[in-house]
């Protein structure tokens, strides 16, 4: 049996024993699923937190330092009868 399968007989059996409850009883009961599920989104969002300890990484100029240059151009990229600027 899967996960799947045992949470909808869970679920099956929950609405069948609340068929006669008053409606006192319906809403603890809802109240107390819901406390259940709050607890288990925090304790996911806790697992998937990101470390503290991790650098802040500025949103300018975080690529400070990374680059290398290897040469400097000598020469035009394109030769000189195609600027447009010379025509």
């Amino acid at each position: 049996m899967t996960n799947d399968e045992a949470q909808v007989m869970l679920d099956v059996d929950i609405l069948n024993q609340l068929h006669g409850a008053s409606i006192e009883e319906r809403i603890a009961v809802i109240e107390l699923l819901l406390q259940s599920l709050k607890d288990e989104l925090i304790q996911n969002r806790e697992s998937h937190a990101e470390p503290a300890n991790r650098p802040h990484r500025p949103a300018f100029g975080f690529m400070k330092g990374t680059g290398v240059i290897h040469g400097d151009i000598i020469s035009p990229a394109v030769p000189e009868s195609d600027w447009e600027v010379l025509q």
